[in-house]
């Protein structure tokens, strides 16, 4: 795996600092098979992960130590160091989100049976070099979702992908497509999409104002957790919904 360089002015003490699990804890967590040694700062776990997922905040690797999905090794001054293997499961929870649209309760089952080895995962370590542009066209909108050009205007039309500038798309707005084409192919109506985005706009402002006081108070990074959580939590329940009236 290429790790990015590190910046003299990070302001992390070094992995020789890192307090180590204790003795008889349980052994590595998957992937077994990659460094469990915690090398990694922050900067450097979005530098390697956010060419696939341009959305991967601090915050969100907060959210996702408190939720039990990673477990990063706190320095002595309480900052969280990675291991190669914390990242694989980073992209891994990414993953299922993404591709998936799974709950966290579901994503921690998995990853406690691939700690387990009753589940199995390939392991695919990417280089920190493989930049994704900051912007997109539609035609490379369609080409990195695997959608039709025509799904990709659908999306446009519902106002999944948000402004269309000169330089196109933000990269990051390849996952609604990503998720469209899933809805889609699945036997969804693209007419729907529409009031599937007005939905989630409601609960995106929902969360955002749940937010404000925090930022107000110049908590940025609280304002972000608050945000998240609510964010998931609506996701979680919209897919309880779904599935239960799926059921009958």
């Amino acid at each position: 795996m290429a790790l990015p360089a590190r910046s003299a002015d990070d302001g992390v003490p070094s992995p020789s600092a890192a307090v180590r699990g204790k003795p008889g804890e349980a052994g590595p967590a998957w992937p077994h098979q990659l460094s469990h040694e915690p090398l990694l700062r922050v900067s450097d776990v979005l530098a390697l992960v956010q060419p696939e997922f341009p959305t991967l905040t601090p915050s969100k690797l907060r959210f996702l130590d408190s939720h039990g999905l990673v477990s990063p090794v706190r320095t002595s001054s309480g900052y969280r160091q990675y291991s190669p293997a914390d990242v694989e499961r980073v992209r891994f929870v990414l993953r299922q989100q993404r591709d998936h649209f799974r709950p966290l309760a579901v994503i921690a089952d998995r990853l406690a049976a691939l700690d387990a080895g009753t589940m199995h995962e390939v392991v695919t370590p990417r280089a920190a070099d493989d930049a994704t542009p900051a912007y997109l066209d539609r035609a490379q909108v369609a080409d990195a979702a695997g959608a039709e050009p025509q799904l990709v205007d659908a999306c446009v039309e519902a106002g999944l992908l948000g402004e269309e500038t000169t330089a196109g798309f933000e990269s990051e707005r390849v996952e609604a497509v990503v998720a469209a084409r899933a809805y889609v192919e699945a036997g969804g109506d693209v007419r729907t999409l529409r009031a599937l985005t007005r939905a989630a706009d409601r609960e995106g402002e929902l969360a955002r104002s749940i937010a404000a006081p925090r930022r107000a108070r110049g908590d940025a990074d609280g304002a972000d957790a608050a945000a998240t959580a609510m964010a998931e939590a609506a996701v979680a329940f919209f897919a309880s919904c779904v599935r239960r009236a799926a059921r009958g």
